[in-house]
């Protein structure tokens, strides 16, 4: 029998008993924090590259993308404008839940697990639980933008 090359992987080194002392959920949170931050950028940067619907024009003055929409909206409006509100939230969770419908099994898994605040029944894969985070982390980066210049007096 030949000896095991490096890359062998036998099962009961897969199959090792976990050490209680070792905090193993501590890293999932924080490569679920890096990998929502970077799906709400690319959310924001996919709202960045439509043109703006027009929705706010004689309301605001050089409005030219859904970004900068979504951001007016969250300057000026609640979230019980009616038709408005139902417009600009299908949108923005139209964009959110295309880019997490995207994202590989086991980087959602681990991002579901990251996300999820109960350790003990963390799901296996949940978009809802990943777009609801992701569309926090996009929602507050619009209501912290200023949205003076596009003022009209």
């Amino acid at each position: 029998m030949s000896a095991p090359k490096p890359y062998d992987v036998y099962a009961p080194f897969l199959m090792a008993e976990a050490d209680p002392e070792v905090d193993y959920f501590h890293p999932i949170q924080r490569f679920a924090a890096e990998r929502i931050e970077a799906l709400a950028k690319r959310v924001i940067i996919r709202l960045q590259r439509l043109d703006a619907s027009g929705i706010f024009e004689g309301e605001a003055q050089g409005i030219k993308t859904v970004w900068d929409e979504w951001c007016w909206y969250q300057e000026k409006y609640d979230s019980d404008t009616g038709m408005l509100s139902w417009a600009a939230e299908e949108i923005l969770d139209g964009m959110i839940a295309g880019t997490v419908s995207v994202l590989p099994h086991s980087e959602a898994v681990l991002i579901s697990c990251g996300v999820c605040e109960d350790q003990a029944h963390m799901p296996a894969r949940s978009d809802d639980d990943i777009c609801a985070v992701v569309r926090e982390v996009v929602t507050e980066a619009a209501s912290k933008r200023s949205m003076d210049r596009f003022e009209v007096w």
